[in-house]
C-alpha cells in the first residue's frame, strides 16, 4: 500500500491509495514515487529502526537495493523504461519484471552493506538528506521518554492518540467506504506531525 497525496480515496480528501498484487511491485511503486517527487530531504520518526530502515531490510530480502534505488545516482535504461510505463498508467504485475531481474543482479553484491546501513549509525541515501527525527529530538528537548506522542505533547502542546496496530488493520481491512479511511487518516496525520514538530522548533530553514 502506498499513499499518494493528490486525489480522493474513500472519504479522505487529497489522497489516493495505490494497491499492488505483489510485494515487489509495491516496492517499485514506492521507488517511482520517490523519483518523481525527488525530495531533497527524507524525514521520519525513528526512520532507521522502523519505516525506511525496515523497508530497506525487506527489500534486500527480495533482491532490491532500496536505498540505492531511491538515491540520486543515475538509473539504468531498463529501470527508466519501467518508470515511463508506470507514468503512463501501466500497473500490471509484469510491468517491472525486467527491471526486477536487473536490480536483483546488480544488488546481490551489496545486500550485506544495506543491512549495515540500516543497523549502523544511520541511513545513507546518496544525494538526499535523511533525518531521524527521534534522534534529533533527544538533543533538542529534555523528556523522560521520546515517543512521538510525548514529543508532540511537549512541542505542539496537544495530545496525539496511539491506536493499536490490530485496530488499524481491522479498519483498513474493512474496505472502501467503511473504516479504511480512518486508518489512512491516522497514518497521514502522524506523518504530518514530523513536519509540524520540525517547523515548531525551526529545525530546517
Amino acid at each position: 500500500m502506498c499513499f499518494l497525496v493528490n486525489r480522493n480515496a474513500d472519504a479522505l480528501i487529497s489522497s489516493e491509495v495505490i494497491t499492488m498484487k505483489e510485494e515487489v511491485s509495491l516496492f517499485q511503486a514506492f521507488i517511482w514515487l520517490v523519483r518523481i517527487y525527488d525530495p531533497d530531504i527524507i524525514v521520519g520518526w525513528e526512520i532507521q529502526g522502523f519505516s525506511l530502515g525496515l523497508l530497506a531490510e525487506r527489500a534486500a530480502n527480495l533482491g532490491i537495493g532500496l536505498l540505492r534505488e531511491i538515491s540520486r545516482l543515475p538509473i539504468g535504461r531498463t529501470e527508466a523504461y519501467a518508470m515511463e510505463n508506470m507514468a503512463n498508467g501501466e500497473t500490471g504485475n509484469n510491468m517491472f519484471a525486467t527491471a526486477r531481474i536487473e536490480a536483483a543482479l546488480a544488488e546481490s553484491s551489496i545486500i550485506d552493506d544495506e543491512w549495515g546501513r540500516t543497523h549502523g549509525s544511520g541511513i545513507h541515501v546518496s544525494g538526499r538528506i535523511v533525518l531521524n527525527l527521534w534522534r534529533i529530538m533527544r538533543g533538542e528537548i529534555k523528556l523522560g521518554i521520546y515517543t512521538l506522542e510525548a514529543v508532540a505533547e511537549a512541542v505542539l502542546k496537544r495530545k496525539v492518540p496511539l491506536i493499536p496496530w490490530r485496530t488499524l488493520t481491522s479498519w483498513f481491512s474493512s474496505g472502501s467506504g467503511r473504516k479504511r479511511h480512518l486508518c489512512m487518516a491516522y497514518y497521514i496525520d502522524r506523518a504530518k506531525l514530523n513536519l509540524e514538530i520540525m517547523n515548531q522548533l525551526d529545525l530546517v530553514r
